[in-house]
C-alpha cells in the first residue's frame, strides 16, 4: 500500500502524495476515455465517417464499474491513513463510515449506484448507458468537490 498525507480544507480533501494522486487521476482518465469512446470517428478524404456499429448499452458498464473501483480506492486510502475508521473491506461500509467526515455532494445517489454496481458484479444485472453515465458523473462530482480531480 502507499502512504498518503491528507490535507483537509474547508470542503476539500487533498491527497498530497503526488504519486498516489497521479495514479487516481490516471485511472479517472481511463474512465473518461471509455466514456468518449462513442464519439470516435474516422476522418476520410470525403469527411468524417463513423467507425461502425453502435456501441451496445452493456459496454457502458465498464467505465461505470471502473468509476466505483476508483471511489473504493480513494476511500480505502483514506481509511488506511486513519482519516476515518472502517474495519470492513466493503465499499458500502467505507461509505457509511465516511459520512459526516467527508463532505459528500450526493451520498444517496452514490449509494444507489453502489447497489447497482453490486447487482452488476454479483448478479450480472447490466445497466443502461443513461444509468451508467448518471453514476459516473455523480462520482466525478464527488471527487472534484474533494479536490482529488481537477477540471
Amino acid at each position: 500500500m502507499f502512504s498518503l498525507q491528507i490535507l483537509i480544507n474547508k470542503f476539500n480533501i487533498m491527497i498530497e502524495n503526488k504519486e498516489s494522486l497521479e495514479d487516481i487521476r490516471e485511472s479517472w482518465n481511463g474512465v473518461q476515455k471509455l466514456k468518449a469512446f462513442e464519439n470516435r470517428c474516422a476522418l476520410t478524404s470525403g469527411g468524417v465517417v463513423s467507425l461502425g456499429h453502435a456501441i451496445p448499452d452493456g459496454f457502458w458498464n465498464l467505465p461505470f464499474f471502473l468509476a466505483y473501483s476508483i471511489l473504493d480506492d480513494v476511500l480505502y486510502a483514506l481509511t488506511e491513513q486513519g482519516f476515518f475508521l472502517c474495519k470492513s473491506r466493503q465499499l458500502g461500509a467505507r461509505m457509511e463510515s465516511s459520512k459526516g467526515i467527508i463532505p459528500w455532494v450526493n451520498f444517496e445517489l452514490i449509494l444507489a449506484g453502489k447497489e447497482s454496481r453490486n447487482d452488476l458484479a454479483h448478479r450480472a444485472v447490466v445497466l443502461s448507458k443513461k444509468e451508467c453515465f448518471k453514476y459516473i458523473l455523480a462520482i466525478e462530482a464527488e471527487l472534484k468537490s474533494w479536490g482529488i480531480l481537477i477540471d
